[in-house]
């Protein structure tokens, strides 16, 4: 009994450790490939690099989480539809940095695809009773998270980072279940992914944090955004239906508040008035860019995010762990606290004009004129 409760937390460890090894040991090599094979973020007026910088990096991001997550020989049905669904983003990710570019309604299609395959390995939302009622929520869930994921790769380190906080949480939860149980649960693997995705992103974040050597790119932001949403299906959260819907959301809070915010404040803006123009449509207007607006210099911004991200993180733990209506409220409370707290930061900045920041401070003048984006609200990724 007691090999076996140190079993899965020394495994953890041992992912973590290997993936965030394999990705810092691999990085320097794509930075030099990519440039070789002219995968570059070029300069350009609407970006903030004063130089080409590699874009690809999740493709190393992948690579490093494949090879920790395996290195256990440990092999679970859900875990194989997971990281099939992984590998095929992460292609389709990569055409995307190599070309580019490419159509968006092919990123939609490929999401749909790689959620049917994900169901037949076991993971699907389970509400309705119904595997096509069911399906479809999973598609929604995957697509919105996937976008929220994509939309928040605008700044160096951020999506990286929320990346790692989110699966950190993941792993909290898993960690937490192993403990209650004594023994190996069905959120063992859960665990595995989650170890793994926090060691790649922390290995990435050497190399991307600002001025960064290396992007994401799609490959990463595509890949990462459905691994988290997958792995936001399959967590055994709680018999209750609302309670199980709640904690994935509350994880995931800050980017799925941030794509909604966006695509609403857009449509009420008439920037987009077609289904096309909403896929389409790239601007520099998420809460980090908002941020800026605001005076924030870029890192500033980050850490701030950072910042919320873990707040809205511990609000989905204690509301797994919440024993009574009470702890239930609190931390739901505690939630929408700072979900109102980012609408209010985001609704001030748009109410100001953004030269009225920029004239405050040069840094935050060069951020706003220049910021480093195509962005989007989900399949244009900016290139962080």
């Amino acid at each position: 009994m007691l090999q076996q409760l140190h079993y899965w937390p020394r495994t953890y460890i041992q992912v973590g450790c290997i993936a965030f090894l394999v990705a810092v040991a691999l990085m320097p090599i794509a930075i030099r490939l990519l440039g070789r094979l002219g995968v570059l973020d070029q300069v350009a007026a609407n970006k903030i690099h004063t130089r080409p910088v590699a874009r690809g990096g999740g493709i190393v991001i992948f690579i490093a989480f494949a090879v920790a997550v395996l290195f256990p020989n440990y092999r679970d049905n859900p875990m194989k539809g997971v990281l099939l669904g992984s590998a095929i983003c992460l292609v389709v990710g990569a055409i995307d940095d190599i070309r580019g570019g490419i159509p968006a309604t092919l990123k939609f299609f490929t999401l749909v695809g790689v959620t049917v395959i994900m169901s037949q390995y076991g993971v699907l939302i389970r509400v309705a009773g119904s595997y096509p009622i069911d399906l479809l929520l999973t598609i929604f869930w995957v697509v919105g998270v996937t976008s929220a994921i994509n939309g928040i790769d605008n700044m160096d380190g951020l999506a990286g980072g929320i990346s790692a906080i989110v699966s950190t949480m993941y792993l909290v939860i898993a960690l937490q279940a192993f403990i209650a149980a004594g023994t190996e649960t069905s959120l063992s693997w859960f665990g595995l992914l989650a170890a793994g995705l926090i060691g790649s992103n922390l290995g990435f974040l050497v190399y991307n944090t600002k001025p960064a050597r290396i992007f994401m790119g799609d490959s990463g932001s595509f890949f990462l955004g459905f691994t988290l949403a997958a792995l936001g299906v399959m967590g055994e959260w709680s018999r209750n239906p609302v309670v199980s819907f709640s904690i994935p959301m509350l994880i995931l809070g800050v980017p799925i508040f941030d794509f909604i915010y966006i695509l609403v404040a857009r449509v009420i803006r008439g920037d987009t008035r077609t289904i096309r123009q909403v896929i389409d449509h790239c601007a520099t207007d998420h809460l980090s860019h908002r941020l800026v607006w605001m005076g924030f210099g870029q890192y500033q911004a980050v850490l701030f995010i950072y910042l919320l991200c873990v707040v809205m993180g511990v609000s989905g733990v204690l509301l797994r762990n919440s024993t009574s209506l009470v702890d239930t409220a609190l931390a739901l409370f505690q939630g929408l606290t700072i979900i109102s707290l980012v609408f209010i930061l985001m609704a001030i900045a748009a109410r100001k004009p953004r030269e009225q920041f920029a004239e405050r401070e040069p840094v935050a003048s060069a951020t706003v004129s220049d910021i480093r984006e195509t962005d989007n609200h989900g399949f244009k990724g900016g290139k962080s």
